[in-house]
């Protein structure tokens, strides 16, 4: 249906030899390449041009070299292709500088520091100096754009999704949030020091926090990186840190993470692949200051909570293409505890006990499978192949030691699930919210009057909205955790 669906992303040579241009080609193409089956051709039009930056992945000598060696790696379904000049006319090309390219339809691009750029109408200036947070910013926005155009004519597939191309330039600062190019727009310092930050939970937010702090050339400190799982193919379509070998090979995503950091000796990188709560006892006050919460469910989020970060980042993502990023001070703004009140609409709890029902196994069972990702056990299958036979149930039967996760999505349509109303993210919109995170973690130790104030949310598919500034949400008058004086 939604074929041919051929992008081109395309450097224009005049600026191709800029940072800020090499990152956000390199952004696009990696984001472009897993979004089969919307773009399903993808051209990568860029000149052989010495790499100038630091890509954490798939590095090359020049920016057409890393292309290639970036989609073979990823090896996605799309039929791709890396020139350099145009080869045909694509459905949607995405331009960087004032290049042209005979398309149906052309989205311009760029970035000027913190500023993130995408207009209809005409190219969009590239500035000097480094910074990938603006840069892959733009490429998100460029992206959804893209796949906008690419689906507008199919409108009607996708009941209750806003689908709005832009019609006019916007810009959109990743340091301020303000959807024009007024306010302060400061330069990245040479060197970042992260002191310790605490990543818990690295899947398409955090992932992409980490993909692009370690995009800069001196990162500093000590990163904690915990995540129990491997990565697995169905989630390559959001994780723009992985590749087709890390599928093959089963790696460890704290230790896929870990390796982006290769090369900067200034930073200690300590990559615990197990759950939070076996971690937690192992962790210095210092470990707990600053932490993302980059995990999938409630109970994990008022599991970090608990341990009272001085700072604690939180990230979200809609199938309808919005990202949310929060900053929460405990006592300060609304805490876990408020976002995700105990026993009030426990959605991780009603599908286990759907599951049970459906497929036997107890509830706790079942609570184990769905918040932390545990694997089948032998007897486990024995007790889902006999409910699955007597009660006519046309499933793929687990595999003893797979996980859960990876055995739900291969059964895609077929779980029914009649009271669980699940939403796989837009896959642009986890990202953006990782990257913007990614500037808000910089914001923190460099330029703390610009921190968030507890909350913002826009959208990449519906109508982005200008006017949408952060704001804080306080703490709830009945919250057990803001409203306790020990804590």
């Amino acid at each position: 249906v939604l074929a041919p669906g051929r992008v081109a992303v395309v450097l224009d040579p005049a600026i191709a030899g800029e940072p800020q241009a090499q990152f956000l080609f390199s952004f696009a193409v990696n984001l472009l390449a897993r979004l089969y089956p919307i773009g399903q051709a993808l051209e990568g039009v860029a000149p052989p041009v010495a790499v100038r930056t630091r890509f954490p992945r798939w590095a090359g000598v020049t920016v057409d070299e890393h292309a290639r060696r970036l989609l073979t790696a990823v090896n996605p379904p799309v039929r791709w292709t890396v020139v350099r000049t145009p080869q045909r006319g694509p459905d949607c090309a995405l331009v960087i500088g004032t290049a042209s390219a005979p398309a149906a339809a052309t989205v311009f691009v760029g970035t000027e520091g913190w500023l993130a750029g995408a207009s209809p109408l005409g190219p969009v200036p590239i500035g000097p100096g480094v910074n990938p947070i603006g840069a892959y910013a733009a490429a998100c926005l460029g992206v959804g754009e893209v796949c906008k155009h690419l689906l507008a004519r199919h409108r009607g597939l996708f009941d209750g999704v806003p689908i709005i191309p832009i019609e006019r330039p916007l810009a959109f600062s990743t340091f301020t949030y303000r959807a024009d190019q007024a306010g302060p727009n400061p330069a990245l310092p040479d060197t970042v020091d992260l002191r310790r930050l605490a990543l818990v939970g690295i899947g398409a937010g955090g992932g992409a926090l980490a993909f692009t702090l370690a995009s800069l050339s001196d990162l500093r400190g000590v990163l904690r990186l915990i995540e129990p799982d491997e990565v697995i193919d169905p989630n390559l379509n959001r994780y723009v840190w992985a590749d087709a070998e890390d599928v093959v090979a089963q790696r460890e995503k704290a230790k896929v993470a870990a390796s982006l950091f290769d090369g900067l000796p200034d930073l200690v990188t300590l990559a615990d692949s197990e759950p939070f709560h076996n971690v937690a006892s192992s962790l210095g006050a210092e470990d707990y200051r600053y932490v993302v919460a980059a995990v999938h469910s409630r109970e994990a989020r008022r599991e970090l909570q608990l341990e009272t970060p001085m700072v604690l980042w939180d990230a979200g993502a809609t199938e309808h293409g919005e990202f949310f990023i929060w900053r929460m001070i405990l006592g300060s703004t609304e805490c876990m505890y408020c976002k995700h009140p105990p026993g009030q609409g426990d959605p991780e709890r009603a599908k286990a006990v759907q599951l049970a029902q459906l497929l036997g196994l107890d509830v706790a069972g079942w609570l184990g499978k769905v918040r932390d990702n545990q694997p089948f056990r032998e007897e486990e299958v024995v007790v889902i192949a006999a409910r699955a036979a007597t009660g006519g149930i046309s499933i793929e039967l687990p595999m003893p030691g797979q996980r859960y996760d990876d055995w739900e999505r291969a059964q895609c349509g077929r779980l029914r699930l009649p009271e669980v109303d699940e939403e796989i993210p837009f896959a642009c919109a986890p990202v953006m919210a990782g990257v913007l995170l990614a500037g808000e973690v910089i914001k923190e130790h460099y330029f703390p009057d610009m921190v968030l104030n507890s909350y913002y949310w826009n959208t990449l598919l519906g109508h982005f909205m200008v006017r949408n500034q952060p704001h804080r949400r306080r703490p709830r008058a009945d919250c057990p955790l803001c409203r306790d004086e020990v804590y």
